[in-house]
Parts: structure tokens; sequence; C-alpha cells
């Protein structure tokens, strides 16, 4: 069988996973490699199995771009659309069968089963919440999915030709960046791409909490619009990008064309991350890299909700 190799690759949330924290970012992408093995020492296999857990934030919100996929899908398919609350009922099954897998498995010996899942607050001390604290979690996620029916986006794609979507969170995008004369893999999963009536190519994110600061994501849309420009032939000044906010204001346009200049700066924002990032890695080839020389970050919001807070030794218990 051939052996798995832990190559170097790149994406934005990798990006902000090592700017948030080197040591969590060691963690997630070396410490864990190789835990599924049935010859993992506990160590690997127990950093692996912390790896694998999802906070209720990334969980609602995963399960809410899952099914939008799937209504999308139908939409490209000129196929009628469930209706609303029965997609509801579904994506509430989903999490309270998940939930009460989770909640079993929270002693932390389950078997790393494939498919294995748990949520972060259910590993208890400080990570617990109340269980108050779901439903609102959960009733947001529902009506997230119901936005989809009500966005702006919906009656848009469905009067058009299947081929004018070019992207619907199905598969993974790839383009190469040369950092110091690595090439460089840049992953992408861009939740909804189409080239509208007037020609333009929309790119949107689907987003289910609660609009943030402006600009928030525009990282993040800028290495979509750097993707189609260099691996489409999509000329900057046709696209169009912005989120979609499912839970608040899905009926509200929030997209405008992106600044040639912010795209260069943030292709020069990522080559300095991807640079630090390799200054820490003894091998991006093979995948070596030492946990001493990714460095921890001692801030309390960021370690509060890290799961190897356990297993960091450079910062107090």
């Amino acid at each position: 069988m051939t052996r798995l190799v832990n190559t170097f690759s790149y994406s934005h949330s990798r990006g902000g996973l090592f700017r948030d924290c080197p040591r969590r970012y060691w963690f997630v992408r070396y410490g864990a490699w190789g835990g599924w093995e049935r010859s993992a020492d506990p160590s690997t296999r127990e950093i692996y199995r912390l790896s694998k857990l999802s906070n209720r934030y990334l969980w609602t919100g995963h399960h809410v771009h899952d099914r939008v996929e799937r209504l999308v899908a139908k939409v490209v398919e000129k196929k009628p659309l469930p209706p609303e609350e029965e997609e509801r009922s579904a994506l509430l099954a989903t999490l309270r069968s998940e939930f009460a897998a989770s909640k079993k498995d929270r002693s932390g010996k389950a078997s790393l089963r494939k498919g294995f899942f748990g949520l972060l607050e259910h590993e208890g001390r400080d990570f617990a919440i109340s269980d108050t604290d779901w439903k609102p979690l959960v009733d947001r996620a529902q009506e997230a999915l119901g936005g989809f029916y009500r966005s702006w986006v919906l009656p848009e794609i469905s009067g058009l030709p299947g081929e004018a979507i070019l992207d619907r969170d199905a598969e993974l995008r790839t383009a190469l960046l040369d950092v110091d004369g690595f090439e460089v893999p840049v992953h992408m999963k861009i939740d909804l791409a189409y080239r509208a009536s007037d020609g333009t190519v929309r790119v949107l994110d689907w987003k289910t909490g609660r609009p943030g600061s402006a600009g928030e994501h525009e990282s993040q849309l800028a290495l979509y619009a750097w993707y189609y420009s260099r691996e489409r032939g999509v000329p900057l000044e046709s696209i169009r990008l912005g989120p979609v906010y499912l839970a608040t204001r899905p009926e509200r346009p929030e997209i405008g064309q992106i600044d040639p200049k912010r795209v260069a700066a943030v292709l020069e924002e990522t080559v300095g991350t991807v640079r630090e990032i390799l200054s820490c890695i003894d091998d991006p080839v093979l995948g070596v890299a030492r946990k001493e020389r990714f460095p921890v970050t001692m801030r309390p919001f960021t370690c509060r909700d890290c799961p190897f807070r356990s297993l960091c030794l450079d910062r107090p218990r």
C-alpha cells in the first residue's frame, strides 16, 4: 500500500489557524498525522482524535452548507426543491443524531472508527456549555437553511442554464502559488460561483452567523478572485464577490467588484504567511516538522477554545 505523505499545502483557513497560534497549527497539520492508523502511538492517536472534534459553530455551519449545496444541485438539475419545512426537519434530525452520538462518546475512549465525530463542548472541563445554550444555535441553523429559500440568489440561479454554474462547494479547487521558488498548492472550497446573465462571474460565500465588520471576509474572497482570474481566465473587472448572510438578511445582495490592488495585497500577505510557516517546517515535501519550532500564542481567547490545551506543555493548565 502506498504510504501517504504529508506534503505542504495552504488554504485561507490554515493561514488563519497559524496566525492564531503556530502550535495549534502543528497539532492539526503535523501532530495528528497518522493518528488514524492502528499502529499509531497513543499520543498521536489522541492528537488525531482531538483534531477531529468540531465546535458548535463549525458543526451547525457545516450542516447548513451541506444541505444548501444539495439544494443548489437540484436547482442546477432543474428538479423541484423539497418544501422548506421538510429540509428544516431533516437538518434538525441530523443535528440531534450527531449530538447524541457525541455525548455518548464523551469519555474520549471511543474507537476512532470511520466517520468518527465529536463535539468539543462534550469534552467537559471549560469547554462545556449549558443545555439552554444549544437551542439558539440549532434555531439559527434552521433559520439559515430557510434563508436559502428566501435569498436573492435562488431566483437568480433558477433561471440560468446548468453550465452557467461554475462551482457549488462540491469540489476542492487548487491553484499553485510560487513562494521563493517553491510551488505551493493553495486549496479553496468555493460555496457558489456562476456566470450571471449580465456576463459577470458572481462568487458567493454562505454565512450562517451574524454579519461582522466591513471587509471581514475580503481576504478569503480575494483569493477566490485570484483563482478565477488565474485558473479560469476571468478578468478581475468581471468578477463580483460577496457574502450571503442566510440567517439574517438573505434577501439583500451584498456583492461588488474587488480592487485588483486588494487582490495583489492579499497575495502578498499570503506569500508572507506561507513563508513564515515554511520557516518552521523541517521538510515541507516529506512532512517533517518538530513541535518545538512552532511557538505557542498565549492569548485567553485563543486558548479558551483550543482542544489541545491539555497537551500544550508550554502554557499553564
